[in-house]
Order: structure tokens, then sequence, then C-alpha cells
């Protein structure tokens, strides 16, 4: 039995025992359920990397444990508040506690902390571990699926956003990585720079041309225009620059690397790498068309939902342990129920944001928003706090 009382140093002391109580089951069930979604997503590519080396494909699974662990938080939170409290509720150590005069609100506020401390963790890794990490498993994947090449040639021939410019070539070496016949079109208001290149490369902070052409056209110069057609052409045409020697290379410093592209259009299914800053930014750009900007939006709020539902979820759990949370086995059914529910909401939102049905805030926000009100009522009408 825990000891009770009114004091603070007995406060530290529960506040000690729910955390002693509560870690070891948070800790089981993230790595339970972080390793179910990496096996899942893993079992429907199972085929293609069968035969790869093995030091490869477990390189390739670690990379995907960073994502996974953000979505099992929830679900790990979950499971723990129901295992600690229903345990607490069967020894009647909670009823021990309102003896003593201490609340049920008291006792929580560790695992309020530890839901906070949750979300905390997922944004940290949204922002700083998943744009790398994503990028990484598309990368990986196919490599492991064509014997090294990194997946580039799945991006020929299509208009390719790199921070303010669009990149496009039509053929590629596989072995060298190496993109031919490249363009890249960057517009600031009504003027447009073109840059034409025999082949070009990506490097660690950029991308260089070989063999290249710059070409700027002010179509502000079409207005009204008037006069002869060399002068016309003249306004029109402000610079051709071509260097004197072919070996010559233009460097163009940008983030993007060549494994974030391929993980944003490669067109195979894996998760998007953006860092929550750059979706925001990303969702703000005009020099994105709508669909994109919309998508980076649709991003964006849900890399902010999703760490929030630490929060949320953790507000309808803590009275349905008081209330059911006796049996383990139906503490671990809560835990799924409740957190399907939200996957299902999140998940619907999510896609008729995508769909432009409802403003992205709404779709995105929607699940937490339902768990919020479902968790007050809860509270306020069948769990009285003192």
């Amino acid at each position: 039995m825990i000891p009770v009382g009114t004091t603070r140093t007995d406060m530290t002391r529960i506040d000690r025992y729910i955390l002693i109580e509560s870690l070891p089951t948070l800790l089981f069930g993230l790595i339970l359920y972080s390793c179910l979604a990496v096996v899942s997503a893993t079992l429907v590519r199972l085929q293609w990397i069968a035969g790869a080396p093995l030091l490869e494909i477990a390189r390739w699974l670690l990379w995907q444990f960073p994502a996974a662990v953000v979505w099992a938080l929830p679900v790990a939170l979950v499971l723990s508040v129901l295992l600690t409290f229903g345990r607490l509720s069967a020894g009647n150590e909670l009823l021990a506690m309102q003896v003593g005069a201490i609340s049920l609100r008291s006792v929580t506020r560790s695992l309020l902390l530890l839901g906070v401390l949750s979300a905390l963790s997922a944004l940290s890794l949204n922002e700083w571990v998943l744009p790398h990490t994503n990028a990484k498993i598309a990368s990986s994947y196919w490599r492991l699926t064509t014997g090294g090449n990194s997946g580039i040639w799945r991006l020929a021939q299509q208009n390719l956003p790199v921070e303010g410019m669009t990149l496009t070539f039509n053929r590629e070496d596989r072995v060298t990585e190496e993109m031919f016949e490249v363009r890249i079109e960057r517009w600031q208001d009504r003027q447009l720079t073109v840059i034409f290149a025999d082949r070009a490369i990506f490097e660690q902070n950029g991308l260089r041309l070989f063999d290249y052409q710059i070409s700027v056209i002010d179509l502000e110069a079409l207005e009204g225009a008037v006069g002869e057609p060399d002068e016309l052409l003249s306004r029109l045409v402000r610079a051709v620059n071509r260097p004197a020697s072919q070996e010559s290379s233009l460097h163009i410093t940008t983030s993007t690397t060549l494994d974030e592209l391929i993980a944003r259009y490669d067109r195979g299914g894996f998760e998007d790498p953006r860092s929550i800053r750059q979706a925001f930014r990303d969702a703000r750009d005009t020099n994105l068309n709508p669909r994109e900007r919309r998508l980076a939006a649709v991003l964006w709020h849900r890399k902010l939902a999703e760490p929030f539902a630490n929060l949320s979820l953790l507000l309808v759990a803590l009275p349905l342990s008081i209330l059911y949370g006796r049996s383990r086995g139906l503490a671990f059914g809560l835990s799924l129920v409740v957190t399907l529910g939200w996957y299902v909401l999140f998940t619907f939102g999510q896609a008729v944001s995508q769909a432009g049905t409802v403003p992205v805030w709404f779709g995105l926000w929607f699940g937490n928003v339902v768990l919020l009100a479902i968790g007050a009522v809860l509270i306020v009408g069948r769990i009285r706090y003192r």
C-alpha cells in the first residue's frame, strides 16, 4: 500500500510511485506497438526485398522505428494509464488515497506530465528526426530492390519543386545517379529564369549543373509592347549566359536532398520527409500550385495533431481506467478501442482534407476535439474530482 497524506513530501512520493508503476507499462507498450507498426509496414514489401543482404535489411528496418514510435506513443500511453490505474483501483489504493484527503486530480498530475512529455517527444521527432529517417527509408528501399540505385529513375520527367524552383530531367544514369537533359525554372513576379543543363548531379549541399545555359525572360516587357521587334526582344530576353568552357559547372545551394525528393515523388507510398517548419513554409509558398500547398498544409497539421493526440487520448483514458480498468484484459481491449477510434477519425479527417471537402484544420483536428469532448463528458458526468 502506498503512503498517503496531504503534505508536499507525501505528494512527491505518490507522484514517484505513480511514475514507477506507469513507466514500465509505457515502455512495454511502446516497444510492442512500434514493432507491430514496423512489421505491418514491412510485410507488404517483403517479397521485393527478399534476398537482399541481412545487414542492409536490418538498417532499413531501424530507419522505420522513429516514425513507428510517433504512431505508437498514444497507444502505449493509453495502455499504461489503463493498466496503472486499473491496478491501483483493484488494490483499493485509489480509495485509500481519497480517504487520506488526496484527490484523484492530484494523483493524476504525474500522468498528465507524462502525457505532455510524450507530446513534446513526438513533436521533436517530427521536426528533427523523421525528415532524415523518412528520406532514408525510401532511398534504402530502392537500393535494396534494385541492387544499389537510390530510385532516382522514378523521378524522371516529373516537375519537382525544389525550394522555389522546379526541376525536370528526362533521363538518368542508374549507376552514377546523374540526371540528363535538365531544366530548372524559377519565377520572381513576372520574371522567369530558366537554366538548361546537359547533365546534373545532387551533392551534399546542393545541385551541380554541367554544360549549362541561363536565360532570363521578363514577361512584363510585353505589357503595352510597341516598337521595333529587336527592341521588344531585347526587353523580353534580359540575359542569356553560357560558360566559355563546357567543363565549367554551376552549383545551386539547396537544403533539399535527392533522398527527400525520392521519398516525396517516387510514387512508392513512403512517408513525406518534410519537417514541421518546412511543411508550414510550403503551405504558404505561392510558387507551388494549390494542390501542393494543400498537401503541405495537411502534412503540417498532421505533424502537430498527431503528437497532441497523446493529451486528448489521455483525457479519455484517465476516467476509463478508474471505471473499467480493474481487468488487464479489459484494459488492453479498451486501449485498442479508444486509439482505434481516434485513428479512424484522424484518417478520415486527413482524407477529406486532402480532397478539399473540408478545411484542412478541421479535418486534421476533428479526432482530437471529439476525444477531448468525450473525456470532458466522462470526467464531469461520472468521475467527481475533489
